[in-house]
């Protein structure tokens, strides 16, 4: 059997093949989506050949970083036209454009320095909208992160790199209708997911179904974190990485206890969901789980199943206001706007009854 070309390879804890290779001195590095050598050899000389015509043609400089960056230094330019405060509030905005598209397309087992201008699309700025809103961001912080988003995306057409700002295509719809359906997997598919993952990561969505939690929460947990597991109940979990640096502490249910009784602990690594590296945890889960999903055709992203389990325990008679303190919402009002949409009239009204119900 032929070796694989030096130009792709897996990645550790990965089925698929990726691709990396330098093209006028830029690296790219980016998923296959295939398991399969030979088509993972035809995919990756397409994309070779794409991007050495692209280099030919002089359109390797329109990638978006580059544009990210060109557009910074154009603020950051002591004859810039714009005003000091106008300067600072787009730096601002620029980090959680460039942090959140990082984590998205890191998620899709892309690397951001490959990633074109053109393919910034509606649906992507849609993406961006929602993944700001499931930080509890403010509607008029996410507004100003779309004035900055537009002033990028024009700076960009200016070049001649993209033909339309899809920053203006998606405001013609409106914020409020930003939230696409969320894809919500079934108790079977989790299970399906969990069995596909090595070593303490098979008990990872199992433990999402159970407590709700963010993927860096559970990611970055620590056995000393947890009370009273030994315990028939009252067990108690506290996450500290969360999305707004403040410690949450929740009463863990008997579903969650079970699992974190189940998993083995490391002598050289205080973390739940422990490996043998350096770091004693895994440090890309979203991305290693995108691609066991795309190997048993899981359909949905890992962090749906934070949002399963919302929508579950609402239907179950939870409360809205104890769901929104098991995920850590700073606002009720967040818990509504995501989930209220999947509940029928009579739902909505008993997780609005009683703020205590659900316990």
């Amino acid at each position: 059997m032929s070796k694989s070309p030096t130009y792709i390879y897996k990645q550790a804890g990965s089925k698929n093949y990726y691709l990396r290779v330098s093209v006028d001195g830029v690296q790219y590095r980016e998923s296959l989506r295939t398991t399969h050598r030979r088509t993972a050899e035809k995919r990756a000389n397409e994309r070779i050949k794409e991007l050495r015509g692209r280099a030919e043609a002089g359109e390797l400089d329109w990638r978006f970083v580059t544009g990210v960056v060109s557009f910074e230094d154009q603020l950051n330019a002591e004859n810039s036209s714009w005003s000091p405060e106008t300067r600072k509030r787009y730096l601002v905005s620029l980090r959680q454009i460039s942090r959140v598209t990082s984590e998205y397309l890191s998620e899709m087992g892309r690397d951001v320095c490959a990633v074109m201008a053109g393919e910034i699309d509606v649906d992507f700025i849609t993406e961006f909208v929602t993944r700001r809103l499931e930080e509890d961001v403010s509607p008029a912080t996410i507004n100003r992160d779309l004035t900055a988003f537009t002033q990028l995306m024009r700076h960009i057409q200016n070049k001649k790199w993209i033909d339309h700002n899809p920053v203006k295509a998606y405001e013609k719809q409106g914020l409020t209708e930003s939230q696409p359906d969320i894809v919500m997997p079934a108790d079977a598919a989790i299970a399906k997911l969990a069995a596909r993952a090595p070593g303490t990561l098979q008990y990872f969505p199992g433990f999402m179904d159970a407590c709700g939690c963010r993927v860096t929460e559970a990611a970055l947990l620590s056995w000393s974190d947890i009370r009273r597991l030994d315990q028939d109940d009252g067990a108690t979990l506290t996450f500290r990485h969360t999305k707004g640096r403040i410690a949450r502490t929740i009463l863990l249910r008997r579903e969650a206890v079970e699992i974190l009784r189940r998993i083995p602990r490391s002598n050289r690594s205080p973390y739940v969901f422990w490996n043998d590296t350096e770091h004693g945890h895994y440090k890309d889960i979203s991305n290693l789980f995108w691609q066991f999903g795309q190997d048993i055709e899981f359909g949905s992203r890992l962090y749906d199943i934070r949002h399963k389990f919302a929508v579950d325990r609402l239907r179950a008679g939870w409360s809205v206001y104890r769901v929104s303190r098991y995920l850590g919402h700073r606002s009720v009002k967040t818990t509504e706007r995501y989930y209220f949409r999947y509940l029928t009239q009579e739902e909505q009204a008993r997780a609005l009854a009683d703020g205590d119900n659900g316990f």
